[in-house]
């Protein structure tokens, strides 16, 4: 039985955000795109294990890709942390199966 299975990349949030660019050697305001990084199995989401953050600096125009949510690229990463949460749709699959088991469980013959 073939089984297809990967991760995939939906976007969360994209706004203007105060960061450090490297190029510019300053904080600068770029925009932002927050995305979530999920697996998944047959095309459906089975549930999210990181967050990357794209960036355009609005100053210089450096373009960065893929720079993961936990480093310092972000100043006030722990409190934006709470405001990108992954989209619900990433945790079907996982909330089904838990929800399966909790009815096999309840309706299973004793």
């Amino acid at each position: 039985m073939l089984i297809v299975y990967g991760s995939r990349k939906a976007q969360i949030c994209q706004e203007e955000l105060m960061i450090y660019c490297p190029s510019c050697e300053t904080d600068a305001f770029a925009d932002v795109w927050i995305t979530s990084v999920y697996f998944h199995v047959f095309f459906i989401p089975f549930f999210p294990y990181d967050k990357e953050i794209n960036s355009i600096c609005d100053k210089c125009g450096l373009k960065r890709y893929e720079i993961p949510f936990d480093t310092n690229a972000i100043k006030n990463e722990v409190e934006l942390k709470g405001k990108f949460k992954h989209p619900l749709y990433t945790y079907t699959l996982s909330t089904l199966l838990v929800v399966l088991i909790i009815l096999i469980i309840i309706v299973a013959p004793k």
